[in-house]
């Protein structure tokens, strides 16, 4: 949706600078800009910072509203009834699947014995030293980081490429303005939307891993060519190579970087995981506003606003090569199972109860509960009783022999 989101920003930039045509025709450049000119501006730019705020408000609603996924309701709310019950609504919809609360109640009381403590910042510590769990987070965390650097600092030089490429055509302010945004838009669905739906049609197919190092691979040859060919490289050739730039980020790195984190961790430090990915991810944004984008006006002058332009473009190139270095650490997880690629045993206690639950009674009877579920849990929970390697009622071991739920 990234993509889709500039596009409404582009759009919205647009519709902003027509509105108040009439305050910035007059105006032959931004150093001319005074009186009604200052006014309109700093209305318009509000109205557009304001604006992003709007997307926020519905994904927050919906975030709110939305139930958790059974795999998060079972494994550390512990509400199996629940759980099942948004299962059965995803499969069948809402009518008839509602929660016994009594029932609820009756299998709160019998998990809490199972329960086990959250984890605790020693217990991910621990996860993380060890030399393939750190491996594979530093091949998230990096592949991020290094996207980031090229993907946002490409997206903070891109007036600067605008006016390169030809889109900043000096009539008026009004036209100046209406031509970048413009270019923008034309920019975005020629690039990036179609990136973006590349992505989705063939992510299941090709894999995360060969899209990222692809992508990864293809940019390192388009920032090579921006960097050491800059002279002889025509508007038209920037604009291609912009384009097949913006393509490939999204139809790579920049859609995989964000997928992958959220499925090669266990459940207990999963979004540990991937918010270290992030994090590091928006540090290379930052530097990239930081250092990079005055670096590409170093030295500037009337005549080449951005002599340093082509020195940035090589130091991207080399950021997408150790891309592909990095992605070569992350494995995998294409059509593969979460338990699977978290190394997360069969005994769990969720994972054998929705193997009963997918093959019980519940599928020839859309509202009915599976069948022996209710008698398990009657019987102190039979399904939980494999979960903790003979941990069960039935077992004289002790029930913190082994300590399953730790993953250190």
């Amino acid at each position: 949706m990234q993509g889709l989101g500039q596009l409404a920003s582009a759009l919205m930039a647009l519709i902003v600078v027509a509105a108040y045509k009439s305050e910035l025709q007059s105006v032959p450049d931004v150093a001319s800009c005074s009186g009604d000119c200052v006014s309109a501006v700093d209305k318009m730019w509000r109205i557009i910072i304001a604006f992003g705020g709007v997307p926020g408000w519905f994904a927050l609603y919906y975030r709110l509203t939305i139930p958790e996924t059974p795999r998060y309701t079972f494994d550390v709310l512990y509400d199996v009834e629940k759980g099942s019950m948004d299962t059965r609504r995803y499969r069948y919809g809402k009518a008839g699947n509602t929660v016994n609360p009594i029932e609820q109640a009756q299998v709160r009381r019998d998990m809490a014995k199972y329960k086990t403590p959250r984890p605790t910042v020693a217990e991910i510590f621990r996860y993380y030293s060890k030399k393939s769990n750190f491996i594979k987070l530093f091949g998230t965390s990096f592949s991020w980081f290094f996207l980031d650097l090229a993907f946002y600092g490409l997206s903070f030089s891109s007036a600067s490429l605008l006016s390169t490429m030809g889109f900043d055509k000096r009539g008026s302010l009004y036209e100046n303005l209406k031509n970048t945004a413009t270019g923008q838009i034309v920019l975005i669905c020629a690039g990036a939307i179609p990136g973006y739906w590349m992505t989705v049609f063939t992510v299941d197919r090709l894999g995360r891993k060969p899209i990222q190092i692809g992508g990864f691979a293809i940019l390192t040859i388009i920032f090579c060519v921006l960097g050491f060919a800059w002279k002889g490289l025509t508007k038209i050739h920037l604009l291609v190579l912009y384009v097949l730039a913006q393509f490939f980020f999204n139809f790579g790195p920049n859609a995989t970087t964000f997928i992958t984190p959220a499925e090669i961790f266990p459940t207990r430090v999963r979004s540990t995981g991937h918010g270290i990915s992030a994090g590091l991810g928006k540090l290379g944004a930052v530097i990239a506003q930081v250092f990079f984008a005055p670096m590409i006006k170093r030295g500037a002058t009337h005549d080449n606003p951005t002599p340093w332009i082509h020195g940035v473009m090589q130091i991207f190139a080399l950021f997408m090569f150790l891309g592909c270095l990095t992605s070569l650490l992350v494995p995998e997880s294409k059509s593969a199972r979460l338990e699977d690629l978290a190394g997360e045993g069969e005994d769990i206690y969720e994972l054998q109860f929705r193997s009963q639950f997918y093959t019980g009674g519940e599928r020839s009877s859309r509202g009915s509960a599976p069948s022996g579920r209710g008698s398990a849990l009657s019987n102190g929970g039979d399904y939980a009783r494999g979960r903790g390697r003979g941990r069960g009622a039935e077992s004289d071991e002790d029930p913190e022999k082994g300590k399953w739920w730790k993953l250190g």
